[in-house]
């Protein structure tokens, strides 16, 4: 039940904290040192749903001067959704939508003990939007949860929603935790947990920071262990000159000690979870997404957020570290890397299959003696941006 991460250097500034992370599908409790990375604060960007417009400009989930620009929508300037350098490519095919309307999830294509209560009274869009509240000790959402939805498979995934916090909203009180919204892969099974797979992605928001993570422990090389303190097991005595396959796992126990990106810089981690299986994985950070003060990062505004995940190439049966991640808020991009790892040449065909929403705080659960809650409305999930 558990997910940990342990940093390498970032770029942007530091963070410090201890880490130890759970799943709802795992059992051990490890812990690292995570490095975050700080965010600056822009100015001159809009966004609100739908369209474009010029001037000054306040719409969902942002403010500001200069150029605006919805979901959906292009330009540039002032930051604008398609104007910046790493954004997210466009012309995207839908694979589903869900407008949080109602609670009749199963209805429309969720399973898995589909569930959730429908807030009347806050709503980007619409009349209603999901609400996940955590009673004090809670694991999960006290009302449930709409759970998993498949779709066409595909090598590259986009998510669009509205998020926003309940003002009290504290997540797990540590530097982990709450798990929220996954894409598992189409080589798992339909029920898989998403702590043990050939390939997980985390989009989560964590002590205020925005986080994009990969997990892929089922890929591990057990003959060669690289851990978090940067010492190893097997290897054949030298991590560094161990000659690995690509049957090998892309994240934390078989990885780079590095990570080559840089905007922000990735953490990895790796841990036993017992029986000769290992937790491998690998996450960036960006802080200040989600804060208590007022402005363009207000947690209890509505923000427009956009993640995007698309598979590394493969070429002549090796695989290529040129995959792409990107999470923009508001239409800043706040996490883009283009050299990422996601597949080696032993699935090379691995593709993306099921967007999961698990929303999950480990032991001792939600720490806030009064509910708290997070607010999700118009979730999108798409090849790329529509």
């Amino acid at each position: 039940m558990i997910r940990a991460s342990i940093a390498v250097p970032v770029i942007l500034g530091a963070a410090l904290a201890i880490v130890s992370c759970d799943d709802e599908s795992s059992d051990a409790t490890p812990t690292g040192t995570v490095t975050g990375s700080t965010t600056g604060t822009t100015t001159g960007t809009a966004t609100g749903q739908g369209g474009s417009s010029t001037g000054t400009a306040t719409g969902q989930g942002g403010s500001g001067t200069g150029t605006a620009t919805g979901q959906g929508g292009s330009g540039t300037g002032g930051g604008a959704q398609g104007g910046q350098a790493g954004d997210i490519p466009g012309g995207g095919t839908i694979l589903f939508q869900e407008h949080f309307e109602d609670a009749d999830f199963g209805n429309r294509g969720w399973y898995d003990g589909a569930a959730g209560t429908i807030s009347s009274t806050e709503h980007a869009v619409g009349s209603g939007s999901f609400e996940c509240s955590f009673a004090q000790g809670a694991a999960s959402c006290t009302g449930g949860k709409p759970a998993r939805h498949k779709f066409t498979a595909s090598e590259s995934v986009y998510m669009s929603m509205y998020l926003k916090f309940s003002s009290n909203w504290v997540g797990s009180g540590m530097a982990y935790h709450p798990h929220m919204f996954h894409f598992l892969n189409d080589l798992d099974s339909d029920y898989v947990g998403p702590s043990h797979t050939f390939l997980t992605t985390y989009m989560e928001v964590v002590n205020e920071r925005a986080m994009l993570a990969l997990q892929d422990g089922k890929n591990v090389d057990l003959n060669c262990i690289l851990q978090n303190n940067d010492n190893f097991i097997g290897c054949g005595g030298d991590f560094d000159t161990y000659s690995f396959t690509e049957d090998r796992s892309v994240c934390g126990c078989n990885g780079p000690k590095v990570d080559p990106c840089s905007n922000p810089t990735g953490s990895r981690d790796c841990f036993s979870t017992g029986a000769s299986t290992y937790y491998s994985s690998r996450a960036w950070r960006r802080d200040g997404a989600f804060t208590d003060s007022p402005g363009n990062y207000d947690k209890t505004e509505w923000h427009f957020v956009e993640v995007y995940f698309e598979m590394n190439s493969i070429n002549g049966g090796v695989a290529q570290t040129d995959g792409k991640i990107r999470w923009v808020q508001d239409g800043e991009v706040l996490i883009s890397c283009d050299e990422v790892l996601m597949r080696t040449n032993t699935h090379a065909d691995l593709a993306f299959d099921q967007f999961a929403m698990l929303p999950y705080i480990g032991p001792p659960g939600s720490p806030s003696v009064q509910p708290q809650s997070f607010f999700v409305d118009e979730l999108t999930v798409a090849t790329a941006r529509p």
